[in-house]
């Protein structure tokens, strides 16, 4: 019977679990002793065992399969998105089906496009008014046939309305560089805020994202100069991706 003094027990008892799955003694795939061998093990009750099994599955840990009990999680192998290096030369298309190809995947995507117009946030993003008409372009993208990628662009109609590139799937070329470059908008940088957060019910689901693992938000902006072009969100998940960034250093002036 283990000594719980101080902390509350099935906390304890998800470190000495967790510390077995961290330090390879518990692999993944491997199934937890049941709920009544791990009562017996730490001499607690049933509740206190899955309170404790519950911390390790909101960690992204352990997943519980119904009928079977509690297995440790499978790590999805680590899926390398280039951002930094993406664009050391200048684009002929989509920047995920670039990236996904260096990584030896298939890329494929779906989308839908509408006219709306631009909320408070976006209008401050593309340096227009709240109201002003945009194309909203609505993604999700496939690796090798598994969901990788949700992205949701806005693009001024004021720049591409009328032009062969208004709809930003339906045109000559696709890709925001190779579209601007057709009419004569050259963009000079891609801003990009990354932050971590839990992932909402309709990400989670579309991509896939274990209880637990939080995901990436990718707040991606393209500028011509000093003037947004277009803005976008993109979720990845991030036990799928680790953001690797390679940037130039300006040579060393003698």
């Amino acid at each position: 019977m283990a000594d719980f003094r101080g902390r509350p027990a099935y906390l304890q008892i998800a470190d000495d679990i967790r510390s077995q799955i961290l330090d390879g003694t518990l692999q993944a795939e491997d199934r937890l002793p049941s709920e009544t061998d791990l009562m017996a093990d730490y001499g607690v009750s049933r509740i206190v065992v899955r309170n404790a099994v519950e911390v390790l599955r909101s960690e992204g840990l352990v997943v519980k399969q119904q009928g079977r009990g509690s297995f440790v999680r499978a790590q999805r192998p680590q899926r390398t998105r280039v951002v930094g290096d993406l664009y050391s030369e200048r684009p002929e298309g989509s920047p995920f089906a670039a990236s996904a190809r260096a990584s030896g995947q298939v890329p494929e995507w779906e989308y839908q496009t509408r006219r709306t117009t631009a909320s408070k946030t976006i209008a401050d993003r593309l340096g227009i008014a709240a109201g002003d008409p945009v194309m909203r372009t609505s993604y999700r993208f496939f690796a090798d046939g598994e969901p990788a990628m949700l992205s949701t662009s806005f693009e001024p109609l004021a720049i591409t309305e009328g032009t062969p590139v208004e709809q930003p799937e339906g045109g000559p070329v696709t890709g925001v560089v190779p579209r601007m470059d057709a009419i004569g908008i050259h963009i000079t940088h891609v801003v990009e805020d990354v932050t971590g957060r839990s992932a909402r019910p309709y990400e989670a689901e579309t991509l896939k994202v274990p209880v637990g693992v939080p995901i990436l938000a990718i707040e991606r902006t393209y500028y011509a100069k000093s003037r947004p072009i277009e803005t976008a969100d993109i979720v990845v998940s991030s036990d799928r991706y680790v953001l690797s960034y390679r940037l130039p250093v300006p040579p060393r002036q003698e």
